[in-house]
């Protein structure tokens, strides 16, 4: 895709996609810091996944504002699979590429479609709340052991007397920072004297990068204390600092697909044992993220998005991104919209993104460890406040209720174990789709000696069952009353059946010959005719073209 684009550029293109990519970049450093912590990893592991999406979707990708790096939904899915071990983490970003970039060379994105739009609003808006949730300990400055959610917020609050309330005034302070600078943009654009384009470009910068901001005046405070002793108390027991984290680049190398701990050796069997369903889940939700963030985007800017090449785009970018030391990473929908806002003209701009990011590795990182865990958990907060989808809620509650359960079910089971939460919604989403086949709708009608039962759908193998008993009822109903002579099926509305189906009939005309009632079929469409013909007994059945013939 680079080569439909790259023979046009121009030093317009690339000054716009420079502003762009730094813009990013000034985001995507401290979220890659905070999800880490998300994501139970070393806060280093969220630079090492901010950095290499941006080279490999610039040579693969069809979209000019989709930034791939670490996001919240992802970071997530990693606590919950990856336990917490570095080297799982990565090895878990290896298969995730594996099968996304699978699914984009054999075109299997139809896949996707089996997750519905209520399945996805559920799953988000409990990811969202247990994200933030999930927060509430660093900015209460408590340690809490157990990693299921319920059990972690119980223990939470029973050690809320232990809260130190030197991380509860950086983290509220982070979090009303944040807000202000979010609602505080001005558009840039916007006509006026010198004096006040300046000091809108100014404030559209400071809230572009609010994430930076923050986390920088926040780690200048924790170094400030911890460097010039202005507390008389110790750091580490007013504030609750990131720590140490390892200096520089990750080295270039394969993911490590065999770990010792201890006396132990865990060799790759044993890792995908405990990856599980994660093998599934973590590269679908990658894939349904950025694409719907593409294609959100693509819409807006009046372009096309290729999906099978985005999933090739992806795929190739996590099997790259674990060669150093990422875990899985996904569009991610709040810098995409920092990029298209700062005018990005190309894919290129991921390019200044990871080299912004790939300076902080190599030269900032001894800072890093002044930043408080409060601050971190603040960005996530405020990332993630405005996941929570009551917008889809109100309109399935307005337009179609039923719609209701499968959200529901995904986003009450995530709160219990994600990858179940996933697994409801979607067994109730089909246990919708299979309903209408197994219960078609049905109707009766009679202008004796004959009477008329209408279709309004297609009929396959589920609906047998109550087929056969609808047409028996009624018939047995009917006969006891009047005479009937005939049985006339309407197949106005069936398109196809099969072979299950046209058994049954066989089986219904022996029952109603011996009531001495003729079977008639009227509409038949030539490929349900030739079904019906074939499998039972053609003398028994007569077909009309319609109810008068």
């Amino acid at each position: 895709p680079c080569i439909l684009w790259l023979p046009k550029y121009n030093l317009k293109w690339l000054q716009s996609d420079i502003i762009a990519g730094l813009a990013v970049g000034l985001t995507v450093v401290p979220q890659g810091l905070a999800y880490a912590q998300i994501a139970s990893l070393p806060i280093q592991y969220g630079l090492y996944s901010s950095f290499m999406g941006g080279f490999i979707y610039c040579i693969f990708g069809t979209s000019k504002d989709v930034t791939l790096g670490p996001t919240a939904i992802m970071s997530l899915l990693v606590h919950t699979y990856a336990n917490g071990d570095p080297v799982q983490a990565v090895v878990l970003t290896f298969f995730c590429g594996c099968v996304q970039l699978f699914m984009g060379i054999f075109r299997l994105g139809f896949i996707m479609r089996f997750l519905s739009v209520p399945v996805v609003s559920g799953f988000t808006s409990a990811a969202a709340i247990t994200i933030g949730l999930g927060q509430v300990k660093h900015i209460l400055g408590v340690k809490t052991t157990s990693s299921l959610f319920v059990l972690e917020m119980i223990e939470t609050f029973q050690n809320i007397g232990k809260s130190n309330p030197w991380d509860i005034l950086v983290g509220v302070s982070c979090i009303v920072l944040l807000l202000l600078l979010r609602y505080g943009k001005l558009d840039p654009h916007v006509e006026g004297t010198k004096i006040e384009r300046y000091s809108r470009y100014l404030m559209w910068i400071l809230s572009t990068g609010r994430n930076a901001v923050v986390v920088i005046a926040s780690a200048a405070i924790g170094y400030a204390i911890h460097t010039q002793h202005i507390s008389s108390c110790k750091v580490t027991d007013c504030i609750t600092l990131t720590g140490d984290i390892k200096k520089g680049l990750p080295p270039f190398k394969a993911p490590e697909f065999t770990e010792i701990k201890g006396n132990d050796t865990i060799s790759i069997g044993d890792m995908l044992q405990s990856i599980g369903s994660g093998l599934a889940v973590v590269p679908l939700m990658g894939i349904l993220e950025s694409i719907a963030i593409g294609k959100a985007f693509a819409r807006k800017e009046a372009y096309n998005l290729h999906v099978n090449q985005e999933l090739i785009a992806i795929g190739v970018a996590n099997l790259v991104s674990s060669f150093v030391s990422s875990y899985p990473i996904t569009g991610s929908f709040s810098r995409t919209a920092i990029n298209a806002q700062s005018g990005v003209k190309t894919p290129a701009g991921g390019i200044f993104t990871g080299l912004l990011v790939i300076f902080g590795l190599a030269f900032l990182t001894p800072l890093f460890h002044y930043i408080p865990k409060a601050a971190l958990a603040a960005v996530i907060i405020t990332a993630v406040l405005y996941m929570v989808d009551a917008a889809t809620v109100v309109h399935l509650w307005r337009s179609r209720k039923i719609d209701l359960l499968p959200l529901l079910a995904t986003f009450l089971v995530c709160f219990w174990q994600i990858p179940y939460g996933i697994i409801a919604g979607v067994m109730v989403s089909m246990l919708m789709l299979i309903c209408p086949l197994a219960f078609p709708s049905l109707s009766s009608s009679s202008i004796m000696p004959s009477l008329i039962i209408s279709i309004q759908s297609g009929l396959t193998f589920p609906s047998v069952e109550n087929l056969y008993d609808y047409i028996v009822d009624t018939v047995s109903t009917t006969a006891s009353k009047e005479t009937v002579s005939k049985l006339i099926l309407d197949f106005q509305h069936v398109s196809t059946i099969d072979f299950s189906v046209a058994q049954t009939f066989s089986e219904l005309t022996t029952y109603l010959e011996t009531l001495n009632i003729q079977l008639v079929v009227v509409s038949a469409r030539q490929n349900v005719r030739e079904v019906l013909i074939n499998t039972s007994n053609p003398d028994s059945i007569l077909f009309f073209k319609d109810v008068q013939e």
